[in-house]
């Protein structure tokens, strides 16, 4: 028996399961959503323009006999379709009983742990977050790749190309001098000589690089610059929102952007990293994957916990209460396979793409 060759074929809108998050494919001028979520009954893509982060402008409820595959929730949508949306979050439905580790609230919009870069809105509130009730236009989005590739990188991607191998960075097997920084703390004082509008910023450091020189300094060992939450309250930025994106308020407003003009400080990092390797001096990322911003029960739901709490943290059998091995209200589950490859492809994404 033959069956007909569109028997065979992957509904377009279906998507596939990876890469997990928003992927853009500039073959089919569309997008591709992958989450993982083992215990949600339903899951709601948004889609929303920067002006109005409150209401979407587009919006779909994944099916789960088209967009979805062992755990992963997926699909695909037209660019073209999407009506200039620059940004997107979930709403995600599930069994809320937290004796059993499940907290899902369908009310909460949700940022997507995947996104390489995070928006916050005008009336963006880690206390409205963390209370019951609804986020739409309180809650981090991420932001979609860009539709074509910025300049840098396609400036970056024509020189890489015209090497013979791969880009050269510098590594130091001894006489190593390690200047651990913080990027704000590092030049935020009139008296560091960095001119005004890059104090406390990624192009602060550059500037900087002939005092390191001068020190001898041969690697420079970043706290962590991976976004964390700007209302938590901690300064040294060990409590980690999203693990791919660089942290917005590190860059220079008003110099690196994104192809829509917004700040990009996906720019700025990668700027300061090759000027640094150019200098001979490596760059060393300090890195906080045992445990995230969302803290303990009374914390706010802004990814994990609403995504897929069992899965994402430790949790005491018999009453679903945070084990709290870092002391900063909860512990990542990193034995679990999706946890473990977060944070791999996290690495990568930060070792590969900067």
């Amino acid at each position: 028996m033959t069956l007909p060759s569109t028997s065979c074929r992957w509904p377009d809108g279906a998507g596939t399961p990876a890469p997990l998050g928003a992927a853009y494919l500039p073959d089919s001028d569309a997008y591709n959503f992958a989450l993982y979520s083992t215990y949600a009954s339903r899951v709601d893509l948004h889609l929303y323009r920067r002006e109005d982060p409150e209401h979407p402008i587009f919006s779909l409820t994944l099916d789960p006999r088209v967009h979805k595959s062992g755990r992963v929730w997926h699909c695909r949508l037209p660019a073209a379709g999407l009506h200039d949306a620059e940004l997107y979050g979930y709403q995600v439905d599930g069994p809320f009983d937290p004796a059993a580790g499940h907290r899902f609230d369908p009310e909460k919009v949700l940022l997507d742990p995947y996104a390489r870069k995070v928006f916050f809105p005008p009336a963006y509130s880690r206390q409205a977050c963390a209370q019951p009730g609804p986020t739409a236009g309180r809650a981090p989005l991420g932001v979609l790749p860009p539709r074509q590739l910025p300049s840098h990188q396609v400036e970056r991607g024509v020189a890489e190309a015209s090497c013979s191998g791969p880009r050269v960075t510098p590594r130091h097997g001894h006489n190593t001098v390690v200047y651990e920084m913080h990027v704000r703390g590092f030049t935020m004082r009139p008296n560091s000589g960095v001119t005004p509008q890059a104090r406390g910023t990624f192009r602060g450091i550059i500037e900087k690089i002939p005092y390191l020189r001068d020190l001898g300094v041969t690697v420079v060992e970043l706290l962590p610059v991976q976004q964390y939450d700007p209302q938590e309250g901690n300064y040294w930025g060990y409590m980690t929102l999203n693990f791919f994106a660089p942290h917005a308020a590190y860059a220079a407003v008003g110099t690196a952007t994104d192809p829509a003009g917004h700040p990009d400080p996906a720019t700025e990092v990668k700027d300061m990293v090759d000027a640094l390797h150019e200098a001979g001096i490596e760059v060393w990322l300090d890195v906080v994957y045992n445990h995230t911003s969302e803290a303990q029960y009374t914390g706010p739901t802004y990814c994990y916990r609403g995504l897929d709490n069992k899965t994402y943290y430790l949790l005491e059998p018999g009453t679903g209460a945070y084990q709290d091995h870092t002391g900063c209200g909860n512990t990542m589950r990193t034995a679990h396979p999706a946890v473990r490859t977060l944070i791999l492809q996290s690495v990568r994404h930060w070792a590969e793409e900067y």
